[in-house]
Protein backbone atom coordinates (compact mmCIF):
# COMPACT_ATOMS: atom_id res chain seq x y z
CA UNK A 1 0.00 0.00 0.00
CA UNK A 2 2.71 2.23 0.66
CA UNK A 3 4.65 1.55 -2.37
CA UNK A 4 1.08 2.66 -3.58
CA UNK A 5 1.25 5.87 -2.55
CA UNK A 6 3.94 7.44 -5.35
CA UNK A 7 1.75 6.16 -7.83
CA UNK A 8 -0.10 9.21 -8.56
CA UNK A 9 -3.43 7.79 -10.09
CA UNK A 10 -3.96 5.78 -6.60
CA UNK A 11 -2.26 8.54 -4.30
CA UNK A 12 -5.72 10.07 -3.05
CA UNK A 13 -7.41 6.68 -2.36
CA UNK A 14 -3.78 5.26 -0.59
CA UNK A 15 -3.49 8.46 1.64
CA UNK A 16 -6.88 7.99 2.96
CA UNK A 17 -6.12 4.63 3.78
CA UNK A 18 -3.35 5.11 5.67
CA UNK A 19 -4.92 8.16 7.14
CA UNK A 20 -7.64 5.97 8.88
CA UNK A 21 -4.74 3.20 9.69
CA UNK A 22 -2.79 6.26 11.31
CA UNK A 23 -5.43 6.77 14.47
CA UNK A 24 -4.65 3.57 15.60
CA UNK A 25 -1.54 3.90 18.24
CA UNK A 26 -0.65 0.70 18.10
CA UNK A 27 -0.11 1.25 13.87
CA UNK A 28 1.45 4.53 13.94
CA UNK A 29 4.50 2.54 15.29
CA UNK A 30 4.52 0.19 12.35
CA UNK A 31 4.96 3.06 9.62
CA UNK A 32 8.78 3.05 10.95
CA UNK A 33 9.49 0.08 8.90
CA UNK A 34 8.29 1.15 5.43
CA UNK A 35 9.37 3.95 3.26
CA UNK A 36 5.97 5.96 4.09
CA UNK A 37 7.75 8.51 6.48
CA UNK A 38 9.89 10.09 3.87
CA UNK A 39 7.84 9.54 1.04
CA UNK A 40 5.58 11.47 2.93
CA UNK A 41 7.52 13.97 4.22
CA UNK A 42 9.11 14.52 0.61
CA UNK A 43 5.28 15.23 -1.11
CA UNK A 44 4.60 17.99 1.80
CA UNK A 45 8.01 19.78 0.95
CA UNK A 46 7.92 19.81 -3.01
CA UNK A 47 3.94 20.07 -3.10
CA UNK A 48 3.60 22.64 -5.63
CA UNK A 49 0.62 23.95 -4.58
CA UNK A 50 -0.13 26.45 -1.02
CA UNK A 51 -2.76 23.69 0.06
CA UNK A 52 -1.85 20.05 0.55
CA UNK A 53 -4.14 17.83 0.15
CA UNK A 54 -6.24 16.70 3.47
CA UNK A 55 -5.08 13.34 3.83
CA UNK A 56 -1.68 13.86 3.22
CA UNK A 57 -1.44 16.62 5.82
CA UNK A 58 -3.75 14.59 7.80
CA UNK A 59 -2.06 11.76 7.74
CA UNK A 60 1.67 13.59 8.81
CA UNK A 61 0.02 15.15 11.86
CA UNK A 62 -1.05 11.92 12.98
CA UNK A 63 2.45 9.79 12.48
CA UNK A 64 4.43 12.48 13.69
CA UNK A 65 2.92 11.93 17.32
CA UNK A 66 4.78 9.01 17.36
CA UNK A 67 8.19 9.68 18.20
CA UNK A 68 10.05 7.38 16.16
CA UNK A 69 8.30 8.38 13.39
CA UNK A 70 9.06 12.12 14.39
CA UNK A 71 13.17 11.39 14.03
CA UNK A 72 12.62 9.88 10.42
CA UNK A 73 11.08 13.18 9.52
CA UNK A 74 13.83 14.91 10.90
CA UNK A 75 16.45 13.24 8.42
CA UNK A 76 18.21 14.61 5.96
CA UNK A 77 17.21 18.25 6.84
CA UNK A 78 13.78 17.75 7.03
CA UNK A 79 12.83 19.80 10.12
CA UNK A 80 14.07 22.43 8.05
CA UNK A 81 12.36 22.00 4.81
CA UNK A 82 9.09 21.44 7.19
CA UNK A 83 9.47 24.89 8.92
CA UNK A 84 10.23 26.97 5.87
CA UNK A 85 6.96 25.14 3.96
CA UNK A 86 5.19 26.22 6.79
CA UNK A 87 6.28 29.81 7.21
CA UNK A 88 6.04 30.20 3.52
CA UNK A 89 2.49 29.46 3.00
CA UNK A 90 1.77 30.33 6.69
CA UNK A 91 0.60 26.73 6.51
CA UNK A 92 -1.19 25.77 10.14
CA UNK A 93 -1.41 22.39 9.67
CA UNK A 94 2.26 21.65 8.94
CA UNK A 95 3.17 23.57 11.93
CA UNK A 96 0.58 21.03 13.66
CA UNK A 97 2.78 18.36 12.52
CA UNK A 98 5.95 20.26 13.80
CA UNK A 99 4.14 20.86 17.14
CA UNK A 100 3.76 17.25 17.43
CA UNK A 101 7.10 16.33 16.32
CA UNK A 102 8.43 19.11 19.03
CA UNK A 103 6.69 17.33 22.11
CA UNK A 104 9.09 14.49 21.70
CA UNK A 105 11.67 13.94 24.07
CA UNK A 106 15.67 13.31 23.31
CA UNK A 107 17.88 14.32 19.91
CA UNK A 108 14.32 15.50 18.14
CA UNK A 109 13.71 17.95 20.76
CA UNK A 110 17.35 19.84 20.37
CA UNK A 111 16.95 20.18 16.30
CA UNK A 112 14.39 22.84 17.49
CA UNK A 113 17.00 24.88 19.20
CA UNK A 114 17.92 26.38 15.84
CA UNK A 115 14.54 27.38 14.57
CA UNK A 116 13.70 28.71 18.31
CA UNK A 117 13.97 32.32 16.96
CA UNK A 118 12.04 31.61 13.80
CA UNK A 119 8.82 31.01 16.48
CA UNK A 120 9.19 33.46 18.61
CA UNK A 121 9.32 36.25 15.75
CA UNK A 122 6.39 35.11 14.68
CA UNK A 123 4.62 35.73 18.11
CA UNK A 124 6.55 39.12 18.97
CA UNK A 125 5.02 40.27 15.28
CA UNK A 126 1.53 38.65 15.67
CA UNK A 127 -1.40 40.92 16.10
CA UNK A 128 -4.29 41.69 18.57
CA UNK A 129 -5.72 38.87 16.46
CA UNK A 130 -5.62 35.27 17.80
CA UNK A 131 -5.24 32.65 14.71
CA UNK A 132 -4.24 29.15 14.59
CA UNK A 133 -0.95 29.90 13.61
CA UNK A 134 0.62 31.39 16.21
CA UNK A 135 -1.44 29.68 19.07
CA UNK A 136 0.81 26.47 16.98
CA UNK A 137 3.90 28.40 17.15
CA UNK A 138 3.28 29.43 21.46
CA UNK A 139 2.89 25.39 21.53
CA UNK A 140 6.42 24.35 20.27
CA UNK A 141 7.72 26.80 22.22
CA UNK A 142 6.07 25.37 25.20
CA UNK A 143 7.57 22.05 24.86
CA UNK A 144 10.96 22.88 24.30
CA UNK A 145 11.96 22.10 27.51
CA UNK A 146 15.91 21.31 26.95
CA UNK A 147 18.26 23.09 28.92
CA UNK A 148 20.28 24.15 25.16
CA UNK A 149 17.85 26.36 24.75
CA UNK A 150 18.48 30.14 26.45
CA UNK A 151 14.64 31.46 27.80
CA UNK A 152 16.47 34.48 28.81
CA UNK A 153 18.05 36.13 26.05
CA UNK A 154 14.37 34.92 24.24
CA UNK A 155 12.09 36.50 26.76
CA UNK A 156 13.48 40.02 26.29
CA UNK A 157 15.08 40.29 22.83
CA UNK A 158 11.00 38.55 21.46
CA UNK A 159 9.35 40.93 24.67
CA UNK A 160 7.29 37.65 25.14
CA UNK A 161 6.33 38.46 28.62
CA UNK A 162 4.53 41.62 27.03
CA UNK A 163 3.09 39.11 24.31
CA UNK A 164 1.82 36.40 27.66
CA UNK A 165 0.44 39.22 29.79
CA UNK A 166 -1.78 40.73 26.90
CA UNK A 167 -3.05 37.60 25.88
CA UNK A 168 -3.90 36.83 29.52
CA UNK A 169 -5.24 39.88 30.21
CA UNK A 170 -7.39 39.88 27.41
CA UNK A 171 -10.75 39.72 27.44
CA UNK A 172 -12.55 37.02 25.62
CA UNK A 173 -9.44 34.78 24.96
CA UNK A 174 -9.74 31.83 23.31
CA UNK A 175 -9.27 28.67 25.72
CA UNK A 176 -6.56 27.52 23.71
CA UNK A 177 -4.41 30.29 23.60
CA UNK A 178 -5.08 30.94 27.08
CA UNK A 179 -3.55 27.05 27.82
CA UNK A 180 -0.82 27.46 25.58
CA UNK A 181 0.28 31.09 27.17
CA UNK A 182 0.50 28.99 30.32
CA UNK A 183 2.16 26.54 29.64
CA UNK A 184 4.88 28.57 27.82
CA UNK A 185 4.66 30.33 31.08
CA UNK A 186 5.62 27.41 32.76
CA UNK A 187 8.08 26.32 30.07
CA UNK A 188 10.30 29.73 30.37
CA UNK A 189 10.04 29.72 34.41
CA UNK A 190 12.10 26.61 34.78
CA UNK A 191 15.27 29.41 34.36
CA UNK A 192 15.48 31.41 37.14
CA UNK A 193 15.77 34.93 35.39
CA UNK A 194 12.89 34.23 33.56
CA UNK A 195 10.90 33.20 36.97
CA UNK A 196 11.55 36.21 38.40
CA UNK A 197 10.93 38.56 35.90
CA UNK A 198 7.35 36.58 35.37
CA UNK A 199 6.50 36.90 39.03
CA UNK A 200 7.82 40.67 39.19
CA UNK A 201 5.47 41.80 35.66
CA UNK A 202 2.42 41.03 37.95
CA UNK A 203 1.13 38.06 35.39
CA UNK A 204 0.66 36.03 38.48
CA UNK A 205 -2.86 37.85 39.06
CA UNK A 206 -3.92 37.08 35.42
CA UNK A 207 -3.04 33.32 36.09
CA UNK A 208 -4.92 32.93 39.55
CA UNK A 209 -8.04 34.92 37.85
CA UNK A 210 -7.77 32.28 34.90
CA UNK A 211 -7.43 29.07 37.80
CA UNK A 212 -10.78 30.70 39.05
CA UNK A 213 -12.61 31.02 36.21
CA UNK A 214 -11.61 27.55 34.52
CA UNK A 215 -12.00 25.19 38.09
CA UNK A 216 -13.86 22.67 35.58
CA UNK A 217 -10.58 22.52 32.70
CA UNK A 218 -8.13 20.09 34.19
CA UNK A 219 -5.67 20.85 31.61
CA UNK A 220 -5.35 24.49 31.95
CA UNK A 221 -5.26 24.30 36.21
CA UNK A 222 -2.82 21.23 35.61
CA UNK A 223 -0.58 23.54 33.61
CA UNK A 224 -1.25 26.20 36.27
CA UNK A 225 0.17 24.30 39.12
CA UNK A 226 2.57 23.39 37.21
CA UNK A 227 3.81 27.18 36.91
CA UNK A 228 3.50 28.04 40.53
CA UNK A 229 5.62 24.42 41.02
CA UNK A 230 8.67 26.28 39.02
CA UNK A 231 8.03 29.60 40.69
CA UNK A 232 7.99 27.73 43.97
CA UNK A 233 11.33 25.57 42.81
CA UNK A 234 13.66 28.39 42.55
CA UNK A 235 15.25 30.26 45.60
CA UNK A 236 14.60 34.14 44.00
CA UNK A 237 11.03 33.21 43.56
CA UNK A 238 10.03 30.94 46.48
CA UNK A 239 9.93 33.49 49.17
CA UNK A 240 7.84 36.05 47.50
CA UNK A 241 5.23 33.40 46.69
CA UNK A 242 4.66 32.17 50.17
CA UNK A 243 4.93 35.73 51.46
CA UNK A 244 3.32 37.85 49.43
CA UNK A 245 0.77 35.81 46.88
CA UNK A 246 -2.66 33.32 47.68
CA UNK A 247 -0.68 30.63 45.79
CA UNK A 248 0.32 28.38 48.75
CA UNK A 249 -3.71 28.71 49.63
CA UNK A 250 -4.78 27.74 46.42
CA UNK A 251 -2.39 24.57 46.04
CA UNK A 252 -3.81 23.53 49.57
CA UNK A 253 -7.19 23.68 48.15
CA UNK A 254 -5.98 21.85 45.17
CA UNK A 255 -3.96 19.13 47.30
CA UNK A 256 -7.38 16.85 47.39
CA UNK A 257 -8.34 17.46 43.52
CA UNK A 258 -10.13 14.15 42.08
CA UNK A 259 -7.09 14.57 39.23
CA UNK A 260 -4.20 12.69 40.09
CA UNK A 261 -1.73 14.79 38.13
CA UNK A 262 -2.87 18.00 39.78
CA UNK A 263 -2.93 16.18 43.07
CA UNK A 264 0.90 15.06 42.44
CA UNK A 265 2.27 18.40 41.68
CA UNK A 266 0.34 20.21 43.84
CA UNK A 267 2.30 17.39 46.96
CA UNK A 268 5.48 18.10 45.62
CA UNK A 269 5.39 21.96 45.55
CA UNK A 270 3.65 21.72 48.74
CA UNK A 271 6.73 19.57 50.10
CA UNK A 272 8.55 22.47 49.01
CA UNK A 273 6.66 25.22 50.96
CA UNK A 274 6.66 23.16 54.25
CA UNK A 275 10.90 22.76 53.80
CA UNK A 276 11.44 26.43 53.83
CA UNK A 277 8.44 28.04 56.20
CA UNK A 278 7.20 26.69 58.99
CA UNK A 279 4.04 28.15 59.90
CA UNK A 280 2.84 26.89 55.93
CA UNK A 281 4.36 23.49 57.07
CA UNK A 282 1.99 23.69 60.36
CA UNK A 283 -1.00 24.54 58.04
CA UNK A 284 -0.34 22.11 55.31
CA UNK A 285 0.23 19.24 58.07
CA UNK A 286 -3.02 19.98 59.80
CA UNK A 287 -4.92 19.91 56.50
CA UNK A 288 -3.29 16.42 55.62
CA UNK A 289 -4.55 15.07 58.77
CA UNK A 290 -8.29 16.96 58.73
CA UNK A 291 -8.59 15.25 55.37
CA UNK A 292 -7.60 11.98 55.74
CA UNK A 293 -9.67 11.97 59.25
CA UNK A 294 -12.46 12.94 57.59
CA UNK A 295 -11.46 9.76 55.33
CA UNK A 296 -11.75 7.73 58.12
CA UNK A 297 -14.61 8.75 59.36
CA UNK A 298 -16.77 8.72 56.58
CA UNK A 299 -15.97 5.58 56.07
CA UNK A 300 -16.59 4.03 59.50
CA UNK A 301 -20.15 6.17 59.08
CA UNK A 302 -20.91 4.05 56.20
CA UNK A 303 -20.03 0.97 57.64
CA UNK A 304 -22.21 1.55 60.43
CA UNK A 305 -25.00 2.45 58.02
CA UNK A 306 -24.33 -0.86 56.17
CA UNK A 307 -24.71 -2.77 59.61
CA UNK A 308 -27.47 -0.82 61.04
CA UNK A 309 -29.52 -1.88 57.51
CA UNK A 310 -28.43 -5.41 57.80
CA UNK A 311 -29.78 -5.56 61.61
CA UNK A 312 -32.47 -3.37 61.77
CA UNK A 313 -33.50 0.14 62.78
CA UNK A 314 -34.21 -1.66 66.63
CA UNK A 315 -30.19 -2.72 66.36
CA UNK A 316 -28.13 0.30 68.59
CA UNK A 317 -24.71 0.93 67.08
CA UNK A 318 -22.86 3.76 68.76
CA UNK A 319 -21.97 6.88 66.24
CA UNK A 320 -18.25 7.31 66.25
CA UNK A 321 -18.83 11.32 67.01
CA UNK A 322 -20.33 10.18 70.01
CA UNK A 323 -16.70 8.78 71.59
CA UNK A 324 -14.67 10.93 69.51
CA UNK A 325 -14.53 14.79 67.94
CA UNK A 326 -12.32 15.26 65.35
CA UNK A 327 -11.46 18.68 66.60
CA UNK A 328 -9.84 16.47 69.99
CA UNK A 329 -7.66 14.55 66.83
CA UNK A 330 -6.34 18.20 66.05
CA UNK A 331 -6.11 20.13 69.29
CA UNK A 332 -5.97 17.32 72.39
CA UNK A 333 -9.35 16.59 74.22
CA UNK A 334 -8.83 19.63 76.60
CA UNK A 335 -8.52 17.23 79.77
Amino acid sequence: MVSSQAVKSHQNEVLGILYHISFDDRCKSLFTYTDCIPLVVKIIVEYPDATLPKYLIALAVNLAANKRNAQLMCESDGLRHLVERAFKYQDCLVLKMIRNISQHDGPTKILFVGFADVFCEAIHRSTGKIDDFIIECVGIMGNLTIPELDYEMLLFQYDLLGFMKKRLSQENCEDDMILEVIILAGTFSAEEVCATTLLESGIIKHVIEHLNAKQEDDEIVLHIVYLFYQLIYHRATREIIIKETQIPGYLLDLMHDKNTEIRKLCDRSLEIISEYNEEWAKKIQIEKFRWHNCQWLEMIESQQMDEADFYGEDSYTPRIQDFLNPSDLLYGSGE
